[in-house]
């Protein structure tokens, strides 16, 4: 008797496990879209958030693994739970629902959809910028309750719509958003929550104007913004016949590196040294094995640098740029490129405390300062070695 019953409780126990299971599975990347828009409603956050934001808080993945760490955000764990799709108080359903979620991530991307947001140095600036913009400047992405003449929250449809809130239909204009909040009102001497009207701050396509500084600062020094060849030493993308390092056809250049992100190879040697005398051949042909070169480097007191596996990033401290990374094959010399993209991101957060006209002014500002210091730098570096050349030449 008591065998059949571990069998019954088995059977149950993997009955549930298979629920969760299913269940989980079947959800949409639109469901947990939902959900995070209605927690942000609940903290008072514009919906807009930052993409980095948007992306790890709709991905069920990270979402349940925060939730089991006892790490996740409150107000988010309730929203999918009134949507029905939060994590089981039982055991066996929760255990299902985690093989599912695992299962469905596969299936939907999830995992690699995070990658696809980072596969670019452009990207990756531009994520690093809204990651810091949303810890040092959160009001960029906040929503107001509205108020009255009188200072009283807006909460009835009437109300709103005399406040230029509502569309025709009295739907929510773009950018209106409504929450559930203690206002003070009082039903049977208990608290209720009303429906309040909340209003961004600050509208999105000025929020996402602050990627400019950085995006400029970074297009610059991987050598993007040259619309009629090559950067000094490369060849363009579309090639002329009789100079490589030119192109006849500006408009499929411009295109080629916004919309692909190419960049030209470097020149034969005969080609590049007359461009570059401050690179003698052995530095010539030792870079140009550094950039085919994927196999894994941890050590860079032997040789200067250091390979991830598949060479996805690598760093040298003596390129024919000074010292370098690399991010998927492209170059992002230390002076030229990474030092003022830092100072893009780190000015335009500061600026943004102070609204996003003001963080894209201290964003520009920083970037170009840096890119001018940068630049000096590597132009002193290019002169020496030039000049070092020269007397090797000699003797």
């Amino acid at each position: 008797m008591i065998g059949l019953n571990n069998l019954q409780n088995a059977q149950d126990y993997l009955s549930r496990v298979r629920t969760g299971a299913s269940e989980a599975f079947g959800l949409g990347k639109e469901d947990f879209r939902e959900a995070l828009k209605r927690g942000y409603a609940a903290e008072g956050r514009e919906t807009d958030a930052s993409k980095i934001d948007q992306m790890m808080g709709s991905n069920r993945t990270i979402t349940m693994a925060r939730e089991l760490m006892g790490m996740a955000n409150p107000a988010q764990v309730q929203a999918r739970n009134e949507m029905g799709i939060g994590l089981s108080p039982d055991r066996a359903t929760r255990e299902g629902q985690v093989l599912g979620t695992l299962a469905s991530d596969v299936v939907q991307d999830r995992g690699r959809s995070i990658w696809w947001l980072l596969n670019a140095p452009q990207a990756a600036a531009n994520v690093t910028q809204e990651a810091l913009l949303g810890k040092v400047a959160p009001d960029l992405y906040a929503a107001d309750i509205q108020i009255d003449a009188s200072g009283t929250p807006i909460t009835s449809v009437q109300a709103a719509k005399n406040a230029g809130l509502l569309g025709p239909t009295d739907k929510p204009l773009a950018g209106v958003t409504t929450s559930y909040e203690d206002v003070g009102e009082r039903r049977n001497g208990k608290p209720v929550k009303s429906k309040v009207y909340r209003k961004r701050k600050y509208a999105p396509g000025m929020v996402e104007a602050l990627a400019i500084p950085s995006g400029l600062a970074v297009n610059a020094g991987v050598g993007l913004l040259n619309p009629f060849g090559g950067a000094e030493g490369y060849k363009a993308v579309i090639p002329s016949d009789e100079d490589p390092s030119k192109t006849d056809n500006a408009v499929a250049e411009v295109a080629a590196k916004y919309l692909l992100g190419r960049t030209g190879g470097l020149l034969p040697w005969d080609e590049f040294k007359q461009v570059r005398p401050d690179v003698s051949k052995d530095e010539y042909m030792r870079y140009k094995a550094f950039k085919f070169d994927n196999e894994g480097d941890a050590n860079p007191f032997d040789d200067g640098q250091v390979v991830l596996p598949t060479g996805v990033i690598k760093a040298t401290s003596e390129g024919i740029h000074g010292p370098e990374i690399q991010f998927l094959g492209k170059s992002l010399p230390i002076a030229t490129a990474v030092m003022p993209t830092a100072a893009a991101i780190l000015g335009t957060a500061y600026g943004a405390r102070g609204g996003p006209r003001r963080g894209l002014a201290v964003g520009l500002g920083s970037a170009l300062g840096a890119m001018g210091i940068g630049n000096a730098v590597e132009q002193e570096r290019r002169r020496r070695n030039a000049l070092e050349n020269q007397i090797d030449t000699i003797n």
